[in-house]
């Protein structure tokens, strides 16, 4: 096909099979009134949500903001001791940069000193392996730079990658050409895409483990129960009954190098009937919201509070509010052929020959 090169002003959403459910704090979706109000009172129970959750939890906040910027390395100067298998430098080695957040997510700057090079190779190979399948057909559109730069999406009708992270080359063989994929009178495109194939179990133990990675202190601790269970290689829900995990879909334009995770350890007044801790992480157009109970909590309900989407006012007026799924990532079998919608919205195109390297205007 003819490759034909956008300049990509926002991401504009992603849809599943299923459509997201808005938050129960916000209404906003189920009101009939103009635009801007949609937008106010989605940033109204935004605020609210923050303020709930500051007035409950004490936030261990962790920026990343360029791949070039200063590194941030956990457990430094600490005694070598693995903080999910509990050896030390006797028994294993510590030889390899191990990242607290994965690096095709773009984290070159979070690393753990307090994961073994046996630990770091376990969570590659069993928990990594689905992650990035899972945010494999996101990463390309929404240009998230990993190790080996901003990854492709490939399709037998269909290819997308990145002249950097401005836009993006887009070739598709099907009849009608890129034209099948404009929505009429938007400047927006609408791909219909595949997920490589995942365990959501997988991705449920990736996502507890970064958050015991970024503990203050030996709080990680309080969770040795759950260390057999991330380090065990078969894919058996270990969390029966626990709280789904909240998935933000956020629209508009962000930084693809900004990655925000959020500690949040609940204030002593709170830890009767809140659950003691909670974990943020915000990438890309995505933010996650999850508890990690303590064995205490485990099958117990108490007070789950929403976390607001970590982004100005100003962007929701400008893009719009965003929305949320439940997501219940608890079952061991494998996840093949999950169709997504993605939409982008561009400012221009340019088209070239067959064969011949495009710019964006």
């Amino acid at each position: 096909g003819r490759p034909v090169s956008f300049n990509i002003l926002k991401w504009c959403g992603s849809g599943a099979a299923e459509p997201p459910k808005n938050d129960p704090h916000q209404g906003a979706a189920q009101v009939s009134v103009e635009p801007r109000g949609v937008i106010e009172k989605f940033i109204e129970f935004n605020e609210k949500r923050g303020r709930a959750l500051t007035e409950r939890y004490v936030l261990h906040v962790f920026n990343v903001f360029s791949p070039t910027q200063l590194k941030r390395r956990l457990g430094h100067k600490q005694p070598k001791v693995c903080r999910y298998c509990g050896k030390d430098e006797i028994s294993t080695t510590f030889r390899e940069e191990s990242h607290a957040i994965p690096i095709f997510l773009g984290n070159k700057t979070i690393i753990d000193e307090l994961e073994c090079d046996q630990c770091n190779h376990h969570f590659g190979d069993h928990l990594e392996n689905s992650f990035a399948a899972y945010t494999h057909p996101h990463r390309p559109f929404q240009r998230i730079r990993g190790r080996n730069g901003i990854p492709k999406y490939k399709a037998p009708d269909l290819e997308v990658s990145a002249v950097d992270q401005s836009n993006l080359v887009i070739c598709i063989g099907d009849k009608g050409g890129v034209d099948a994929l404009e929505v009429e009178g938007k400047n927006q495109l609408r791909f219909q895409v595949v997920r490589q194939p995942y365990y959501p179990t997988a991705i449920h133990k990736m996502l507890i483990k970064m958050a015991l990675a970024m503990m203050p202190g030996d709080d990680h601790r309080q969770f040795d129960y759950l260390k057999p269970w991330l380090l065990s290689k078969n894919h058996k829900p270990g969390l029966s009954g626990s709280v789904p995990v909240i998935e933000w879909g956020i629209s508009g334009g962000v930084n693809p190098n900004k990655i925000t995770c959020i500690v949040a350890k609940v204030r002593e007044a709170f830890q009767e009937s809140t659950y003691r801790f909670q974990f943020i992480f915000q990438y890309g157009n995505f933010q996650y919201q999850f508890v990690i109970p303590l064995p205490d909590e485990c099958g117990h309900r108490k007070d789950f509070v929403y976390a607001p989407v970590f982004l100005p006012d100003e962007h929701f007026r400008v893009f719009g509010p965003s929305d949320y799924q439940e997501k219940h990532f608890n079952s061991p079998d494998r996840v093949r052929g999950e169709k997504l919608s993605i939409l982008l919205q561009y400012s221009d195109k340019s088209s070239g020959g067959p064969g011949q390297e495009n710019t964006a205007d």
